[in-house]
């Protein structure tokens, strides 16, 4: 038989075959951790290494030892509550960092829970998990959006009537603003969302955007865009993430820090200002109170950060904001961009055929008539009292015109000659005139400020003019 019968050359190729026949797949699971410290199928961001992740551990310890030091926000809401939810974020986070990547955020919604349960208590955690379920399980009705963004309204004006009648009731007082910081606004986040995505939202993205471990140590919360958060999710280095919280942190620590000197030592009352000096006293140190608002925004998103959510920074620089809409760019930002997002974009889309001084006029307006109403609206939730008073509504319209001025200045400026700065950013000083003319802006916009908060502070307008009448004349 010659070397071509069909016979002789088929049976090794049959034999080959089934030598290097590929096996089947493994069954779906984690599987072993491997030597690169990845489990099979996870993302190149979750890949581990102990040796930096003890150094941000470590790290995270010096912290936990400075808040016991220095009683940082021992007498905020629920007095220990915010180092008892940094203890917990410490104890969990090296299991939440050795769990399979599918499991990560389970995890975390878990150990939030734990957080409302130490924070709360039994009654008042399965009260807030009530209304919460109540509440989200409406965001997966099979119904209109519509249908859904009513019900909704419906739940918290149901909510809000029984408010008052609660206590009596049985109801802890604790649980409207465990509540209230969860869903006040970020619902109004999350329902903007459904209604421009086709499918329904991931339930474990749902209960991560609600069920934030800080969220139950501070009153108020920034405002957390529920996309950006969800984006922001492993985006980069596990542990570089873990670095950037850790100095969102430290610059809260700072922030609190600060606030607790010039309360203590530096701010003097109202009832003490008899002259120029002490006026000028009084408006910075009253001003600067807001340290405290500013170090709780840099806590609470940099313990985020520990468990991989990576967000951009709550504030920039304010005090050395140069003009209305610089401060309104640098303070606050969250909240800048929820405003921008849900009402000054939709009024200048619908307006896009108007002049555009015209339509960036009436969305500036709305954003600032949107921005007084929803305080007060926070301020029922937060502290049972609405917050319409004079001063308030004044503080807010007088900020509104002052940014609204800034803003058709900016928008002439950026059609005239020469490139804008991207997004409407101060350009750096290039010489010593342009770095005095910056000083001046700054401490003209921080002046006005300045005053402008001390009347927001005031309990009338009549105090306030008294305040000023004595800081100046004397008396």
């Amino acid at each position: 038989m010659g070397p071509g019968n069909g016979r002789t050359v088929a049976r090794p190729h049959r034999v080959l075959h089934r030598r290097f026949r590929p096996r089947p797949a493994p069954p779906p699971g984690p599987g072993p951790l491997r030597s690169s410290g990845l489990y099979p199928g996870e993302p190149e961001a979750c890949r581990r290494n102990l040796r930096p992740f003890l150094h941000n551990l470590a790290y995270l310890a010096l912290l936990l030892a400075v808040f016991r030091v220095y009683r940082i926000e021992e007498r905020a809401y629920q007095g220990h509550a915010f180092q008892m939810l940094a203890t917990l974020a410490f104890l969990t986070l090296p299991l939440h960092y050795l769990a399979p990547f599918r499991w990560k955020k389970p995890l975390f919604i878990a150990i939030s829970i734990a957080g409302l349960l130490g924070v709360g208590g039994a009654w008042v955690a399965a009260l807030a998990l009530a209304i919460a379920a109540a509440l989200i399980g409406v965001c997966y009705l099979p119904v209109s959006w519509t249908a859904r963004a009513a019900t909704c309204a419906a739940i918290a004006a149901a909510l809000a009537l029984a408010r008052p009648r609660a206590t009596a009731a049985g109801i802890p007082e604790t649980v409207w603003p465990i509540v209230a910081s969860m869903f006040m606004f970020r619902m109004i986040l999350y329902l903007y969302e459904l209604k421009h995505v086709r499918g329904p939202e991931p339930l474990a993205d749902t209960l991560g955007y609600f069920f934030v471990l800080p969220n139950y140590g501070f009153l108020h919360f920034p405002v957390v865009d529920y996309r950006t958060m969800q984006r922001g999710y492993f985006a980069a280095d596990v542990h570089a993430i873990q670095r950037r919280g850790l100095t969102m942190m430290l610059r809260g620590t700072v922030h609190l820090l600060g606030y607790r000197l010039v309360y203590n030592e530096l701010l003097i009352p109202a009832a003490d200002v008899h002259d120029p000096a002490g006026l000028a006293r009084y408006l910075v140190c009253n001003y600067l109170l807001y340290l405290q608002v500013s170090g709780q925004f840099h806590m609470a998103c940099g313990m985020l950060h520990l468990f991989g959510f990576q967000l951009p920074a709550t504030h920039h620089h304010y005090l050395l904001a140069t003009s209305f809409t610089d401060y309104w760019r640098r303070i606050n930002i969250y909240w800048k961009d929820f405003m921008v997002r849900i009402f000054f974009n939709p009024v200048v889309f619908r307006l896009k055929r108007w002049p555009q001084p015209a339509a960036l006029a009436l969305a500036t307006a709305t954003v600032f008539l949107a921005t007084w109403l929803l305080h007060a609206y926070q301020s029922y939730w937060l502290r049972g009292t609405w917050g319409f008073t004079v001063p308030d509504a004044l503080f807010w319209g007088i900020l509104g015109v002052l940014v609204l001025v800034n803003v058709q200045l900016d928008a002439r400026r950026s059609r005239g000659p020469g490139p804008a700065p991207p997004g409407g950013a101060t350009a750096s000083p290039s010489s010593a005139g342009e770095l005095a003319v910056r000083a001046v802006k700054v401490a003209g916009t921080f002046t006005a400020i300045a005053l402008l908060w001390s009347l927001w502070s005031s309990p009338s307008v009549a105090a306030w003019l008294d305040l000023l009448r004595r800081g100046v004349y004397g008396g």
